[in-house]
């Protein structure tokens, strides 16, 4: 077991399932929430509400939609995170105690508790009807279906909260990685160094844009848009710009620092090369000799060398992602609103 989890992880490893067997980890995590959905069933239905409680689209959403959709996620850090910065330990120039605080301060901030439930208690206060639930709980009853609405409620927020921090821990991981100091070689194959790291935030990018999706439609469904246009220009493009903004800004960092690396690695060759030239023609300006000659062939033989080093780090690429990671994280960041599109034609003719 790592030293540090998530939560949610840490509650699943008292389940006695195989942790590496995917089937088995999203089966528990369904049971889990089919088993509070049951639960709530039965709270309903003693108090006599058991039908509102089943025609309540909202629960199924809650439990089987935004709840597990997080749990998924939780589950895909906990288990590449670790994965992802060993795969850049070589790129970084950091020696073994500063990579092992590195790495721990990355363990910190993404499983952390603290912060989830931060965002839930807040979420609690500002943006639920629990308060208002509470206080006409204290002045009717506690009833059993009361009793679990608010209990479900506040899981569920601390699963969005949860939610949240994943989404910021894992742009966070990206962004720490991005300010570290590289130990890359330049060359063409640049960019498959970095090939770990771009998928864990194309993962991050499906995460973020299904959880916007799910979100969005729940609390803009009611609103109809008269137009394509009023659903594309819409909160959805707030989201998806800072989705897709968030996602390439420390990939933007890592292109600085390649871009850095490439302008002293083509000053130094400069600087050698410009070093050989004045040797060389000093030492074509002497008597020609034996000496002489293994000299100059030495010198220009060094000479081609470096023509054939700054051609390599000319031809490097600068950036660590290419343009089937920048289509693939547009055509992720069309999901939200292609869900909203999807949800207006259903309300309207359907």
């Amino acid at each position: 077991m790592p030293k540090k989890m998530l939560w949610t992880e840490l509650l699943f490893s008292y389940f006695p399932i195989d942790k590496k067997v995917f089937w088995q980890q999203m089966l528990a995590r369904f049971c889990l929430l089919f088993s509070l959905w049951l639960a709530g069933l039965l709270a309903f239905a003693l108090d006599g509400l058991m039908t509102s409680y089943i025609l309540d689209l909202s629960f199924y959403q809650m439990f089987f939609g935004t709840s597990f959709l997080i749990l998924f996620g939780s589950y895909m850090i906990q288990r590449e995170l670790n994965n992802v910065i060993q795969d850049v330990r070589p790129m970084l120039k950091l020696d073994d105690p500063l990579f092992r605080r590195f790495s721990e301060r990355v363990e910190r901030y993404s499983y952390s508790f603290l912060p989830c439930l931060f965002i839930a208690i807040g979420f609690v206060v500002f943006l639920s009807d629990a308060p208002n639930e509470f206080q006409r709980a204290l002045a009717e009853g506690f009833n059993l279906h009361v009793i679990w609405y608010l209990s479900a409620g506040f899981f569920s927020l601390l699963l969005t909260g949860t939610g949240i921090w994943m989404v910021v821990s894992i742009w966070l991981t990206i962004f720490l990685i991005s300010r570290q100091p590289l130990n890359v070689e330049l060359s063409p194959e640049t960019i498959k160094k970095f090939r770990g790291l771009s998928m864990l935030a194309l993962w991050f990018s499906l995460f973020y844009f299904l959880a916007v999706s799910i979100g969005n439609i729940t609390f803009f469904a009611r609103a109809s848009a008269l137009s394509l246009l009023e659903i594309v220009i819409s909160p959805y493009l707030f989201f998806v710009a800072i989705g897709v903004i968030g996602v390439l800004l420390p990939f933007y960092n890592i292109h600085n620092a390649l871009l850095k690396l490439k302008r002293q690695e083509l000053l130094v060759i400069e600087e050698e090369s410009e070093q050989l030239l004045r040797q060389l023609d000093e030492v074509l300006a002497k008597q020609p000799t034996r000496q002489i000659s293994d000299q100059t062939t030495a010198i220009t033989a060094r000479l081609f060398s470096l023509q054939f080093k700054e051609r390599h780090v000319k031809t490097a690429q600068e950036w660590p992602i290419d343009i089937g990671f920048v289509s693939k994280l547009l055509g992720l960041g069309l999901i939200p609103i292609i869900g909203r599109i999807m949800v207006e034609i259903f309300t309207r003719y359907f």
